[in-house]
């Protein structure tokens, strides 16, 4: 299959690259990665008569840790996520996350906003995104906008970045002390499927008295957008961090915070089963690593 014609522009700024925008408007598009756009275009599922390459921008790329927060740019890939120290070190989830898309070369190219602004529910950097509180940074000719995460998905592909705004990067808090996080994905084939369900757990807990003092769970794959289970999350406050805890956790997931659905990946019965069995163990794990 090859790409339609288009007219290819690369500017070196993010000004540059937000009047092109304007400019051209819905005509237009920004490129980052390219993994999804360029086989949505020879797929001919979407169209565009100009392609924004934001790959000169060097500030999209950029990963910055601040001491109280990490900054993350848009255009940073997978590969370039997974191998920086502070997130190795503080964000394990997100490491976990990044390191399950694709293929070595995809994650080559990949970009974490590619990867946001793409919104699929099964999306392997938004549950971790999601439990780090992560902080959405837009920019457009008017200003600067920023949106928590959780508001930012509005449905499958869909999302709260409006037509004339450039995504430029990410901001994530530091996990405090005793605290810990993991992420499990679950796919037909590793790093070459879409993902059947995945779960990424954060949990922080008092080392005196082993309760639980905050824990945030994201679901992918069970609705139309990635959820927090709410509903798990607020039965573990306080309680003691053992595993007795993280079942019943994984049963509210299961039960109550999931809304999946029958496809050719998997049936929704069997994605509610694995929310289950995903969501406790994830939360052990976090545990585990909150005790290091």
């Amino acid at each position: 299959m090859l790409l339609p014609k288009f007219e290819f522009h690369e500017p070196g700024t993010i000004k540059e690259a937000l009047e092109l925008k304007k400019k051209w408007s819905s005509t237009a598009r920004f490129l980052a990665g390219g993994t999804d756009l360029l086989v949505h275009l020879k797929k001919k599922i979407i169209t565009t008569d100009h392609i924004i390459s934001l790959q000169k921008i060097e500030a999209l790329s950029q990963i910055r840790d601040n001491k109280d927060s990490v900054e993350i740019g848009a255009c940073a890939t997978m590969a370039k996520i997974s191998g920086t120290p502070v997130i190795k070190e503080k964000f394990s989830a997100l490491k976990s996350g990044v390191d399950n898309l694709g293929t070595h070369l995809i994650r080559n190219r990949a970009t974490i906003g590619g990867n946001v602004t793409n919104a699929s529910p099964a999306g392997d950097s938004l549950p971790a995104l999601l439990i780090y509180k992560a902080v959405v940074l837009l920019e457009s000719l008017d200003g600067k906008r920023e949106i928590p995460i959780e508001e930012f998905f509005k449905g499958p592909g869909k999302t709260d970045m409006k037509v004339d705004e450039i995504l430029t990067g990410f901001r994530l808090p530091t996990p405090p002390a005793h605290s810990g996080a993991h992420y499990i994905q679950l796919g037909k084939r590793k790093s070459s499927e879409i993902n059947v369900v995945n779960v990424a757990s954060f949990l922080e807990f008092d080392p005196k008295t082993k309760k639980i003092l905050n824990t945030r769970i994201a679901l992918g794959s069970v609705a139309a957008t990635p959820i927090r289970a709410l509903k798990a999350e607020a039965l573990l406050k306080d309680k003691i961090a053992e595993e007795a805890s993280f079942y019943k956790a994984g049963e509210i997931a299961r039960t109550e915070d999931c809304k999946p659905i029958d496809d050719f990946r998997g049936s929704a019965a069997y994605r509610r089963a694995m929310v289950g069995v995903l969501t406790k163990r994830t939360l052990a794990t976090a545990f585990e690593l909150a005790g290091k």
